[in-house]
């Protein structure tokens, strides 16, 4: 935890805030949460290795999971639920975390702080991951990102009249391949929050 949280100090600028007249760390809220994030929601049993990216104007990571539904996490439209609750009560109780939830809407608080409006993507899969803009050149790209084309569009309207919809009916409707509706669908995913039961070949809007 601690390395951690020194690799990320080590590499990114800082704000400063004030909370309860007390000025507090930005980045120091954010990497705790998202270093907290990989630590006690990890799937220990995959050799699946856990990361820590810092890019230019972006910090991600990635982290093997059990993912209980497959998609963006919004702060207002997400249970908390500890993977690991052993794990997650030690954190909490030596100060690492606080209450189960409040990781996630802590980054959707002080994230756009620290980027300038950017927003935090929390995207549950097999690999969890977490992408934060860390300017405003990286808040400004994710506002762009988050534009369906017409295509998408169409796709969209497609699963909202057909929560049943399959990759074969989205290939033969509009004449594209496999590995293109995938790729739309992970946009679709990323943009609405819209997630897909691969257990009962649903969606959820």
């Amino acid at each position: 935890y601690d390395l951690l949280m020194e690799f990320v100090a080590k590499h990114t600028s800082d704000k400063f805030c004030l909370i309860n007249n007390i000025s507090t760390s930005i980045r120091g809220i954010i990497s705790r949460e998202v270093i907290g994030n990989i630590l006690v929601h990890r799937d220990y049993s995959s050799a699946y290795l856990a990361k820590v990216i810092i890019e230019k104007d972006w910090m991600r990571t990635e982290n093997w999971c059990i993912p209980r539904r497959h998609g963006n996490i919004m702060s207002d439209e997400f249970t908390p639920y500890p993977k690991n609750p052993l794990i997650q009560q030690f954190f909490a109780n030596i100060g690492r975390t606080d209450t189960i939830g409040s990781g996630v809407r802590n980054l959707y608080k002080y994230t756009p702080m620290y980027s300038d409006g950017g927003k935090p993507e929390l995207i549950e899969d097999d690999v969890f991951r977490i992408n934060i803009p860390l300017d405003r050149i990286a808040a400004d790209e994710a506002t762009e990102q988050k534009t369906l084309s017409e295509r998408e569009q169409k796709i969209y309207n497609m699963i909202c009249e057909n929560l049943h919809l399959s990759v074969e009916q989205v290939m033969a409707e509009l004449d594209i391949s496999r590995s293109t509706v995938f790729r739309d669908y992970a946009k679709i995913k990323k943009v609405t929050g819209a997630a897909y039961d691969k257990k009962t070949s649903t969606w959820t809007l």
